[in-house]
C-alpha cells in the first residue's frame, strides 16, 4: 500500500505476486539480450558445403578447359556467335509453353482452377531459375508447387509435381533414343552411342517406377494411419494421381516438345559457333547435352560437366574443341539471360497468398 495525496492506493506490484518488480525489469531485459546473443548460429549443412565445393570445382574445370584450348580462340569463336543469343532466348519460350502444357494436362480436372497466364508464369520462373541450380527439376517443381498451391491446394500441387518429374524422365529417356540413332550414324557404336542408349533406358524405367509409386495406395494408407492429420492430404494426392495414366501420356508428349525446342536451340548454337550443322548433328549434340545434364545433376548449373562433355564429344560432332566448348558457353549465356528475366518476373510480378483449399487444424 502506498499513499497518494492523503489516500491509500493499492500498489499493483504488491497486489499481484505475478507482476514483475520494477527493479527486476532491467535484469530481465539484459537476460533476454544475453539469451538472444547466445542463440546458436545457423550453419551450412553438409549438403550445402558439397554443392559449394562442386560449384567451385566446376568453375575450375571450365577455366582449365578454356586455358587448354586457348582463351583467344574461345573469344574469337564466341564474339560473332553472341548475336544469336536473342534467337536462342526466343526459342526458350517454346520450352516454357511445352512445360505449361505438360502441367496443364497433369493437373487434370483441377487445371481450370488456375489461370493460364499464372500457370505459364510459374513454369517460366521455375525453369529459368532452376536451370542454374543443382537438381534443377527438383528446384523447378518446388518453385511451381509454392506458386500454384494457393489455387489448388498443396496435395494437388505436390501430386502434379511428382507427375511432371516422372513425365520429364520419360520424355528425356524417350527422346534419347533418336539422339542415339543420330550418334550411331556419325560414329557407329561408340562410347557416346551406348551412353545415350543406357541413359534413355534408365530414365524411362525410373519414370515408370515413380508413376507406379505415386499411383499405389499402400504408402498413402500407411502415412494416413501413422499421421492421421495427413489423411485428407494423402487421399487427395492419391485421387489426383489416378487421373493420369501410368505413362502420363499427355504430360509426357508435351514435355517431348520441350526437348525438341532444346534440340533446335543447340542446333542454332552449333551453327552460331561455326559447326557444320544439320538435323543429325543437332540431335547428336542434344544426346550429348542430355547425358551431360544427367551426370552433372547435383552440380550447380552443371558447371564443368556440360562444357567437358561437349569438348570430349568434339570428334564425334566432326568439329574442333574450341567450337564444341563455345557451344556450351553460348547456351550458358542464354540461361543467364533467362535467370535475370525469371527473377524479375518472380519479385516484381503479381503475388497471391493463402491456401484456400488447404485445411488447417487448430488442434
Amino acid at each position: 500500500m502506498r499513499r497518494n495525496g492523503g489516500s491509500d492506493v493499492p500498489d499493483p506490484a504488491a497486489s499481484d505476486p505475478a507482476a514483475p518488480h520494477p527493479a527486476a525489469s532491467g535484469d530481465a531485459a539484459s537476460q533476454v539480450t544475453v539469451d538472444v546473443d547466445q542463440r546458436p548460429r545457423r550453419r551450412v549443412s553438409i549438403g550445402g558445403w558439397v554443392r559449394i565445393v562442386l560449384g567451385v570445382g566446376g568453375l575450375v574445370a571450365i577455366a582449365l578447359i578454356i586455358d587448354g584450348i586457348g582463351f583467344d580462340r574461345i573469344v574469337e569463336t564466341m564474339r560473332p556467335a553472341m548475336r544469336w543469343v536473342p534467337v536462342i532466348c526466343v526459342l526458350e519460350v517454346g520450352r516454357f509453353v511445352s512445360e505449361t502444357a505438360g502441367a496443364y494436362f497433369a493437373f487434370g480436372s483441377r487445371a481450370k482452377e488456375i489461370p493460364l497466364l499464372t500457370l505459364f508464369r510459374a513454369n517460366l520462373i521455375g525453369q529459368s531459375i532452376a536451370n542454374l541450380a543443382p537438381a534443377p527439376r527438383l528446384v523447378n517443381e518446388t518453385i511451381k508447387i509454392t506458386l500454384l498451391a494457393p489455387y489448388v491446394g498443396v496435395p494437388a500441387a505436390t501430386s502434379v509435381g511428382a507427375t511432371i518429374q516422372a513425365a520429364t524422365l520419360l520424355s528425356v529417356g524417350l527422346f534419347s533414343f533418336p539422339c542415339a540413332i543420330a550418334i550411331f550414324s556419325l560414329s557407329g557404336a561408340s562410347v557416346w552411342f551406348w551412353a545415350v542408349v543406357i541413359h534413355g533406358i534408365v530414365l524411362v524405367a525410373t519414370g515408370l517406377a515413380i508413376r507406379g509409386m505415386t499411383r499405389a495406395k499402400g504408402p498413402g494408407r500407411w502415412l494416413a494411419k501413422r499421421f492421421p492429420r495427413l489423411a485428407p492430404g494423402t487421399a487427395e494426392f492419391a485421387a489426383h494421381a489416378e487421373e493420369v495414366g501410368l505413362w502420363a501420356t499427355l504430360p509426357t508428349v508435351s514435355l517431348l516438345g520441350n526437348r525438341l525446342f532444346q534440340a533446335i536451340q543447340i542446333g542454332v548454337a552449333a551453327f552460331a559457333v561455326g559447326i557444320d550443322t544439320d538435323i543429325v548433328r543437332g540431335m547428336a549434340a542434344q544426346g550429348v547435352n542430355l547425358v551431360a545434364n544427367a551426370v552433372g545433376v547435383i552440380v550447380p548449373a552443371g558447371l564443368g560437366t556440360t562444357d567437358g562433355a561437349f569438348t570430349l564429344a568434339a570428334e564425334m560432332l566432326k568439329t574442333d574443341t574450341a567450337k564444341a566448348a563455345s557451344l556450351a558457353l553460348l547456351m550458358r549465356c542464354t540461361q543467364l539471360v533467362w535467370l535475370f528475366i525469371g527473377s524479375g518476373v518472380l519479385f516484381f510480378g503479381p503475388k497471391r497468398s493463402g491456401l484456400p483449399r488447404a485445411r488447417v487444424s487448430s488442434r
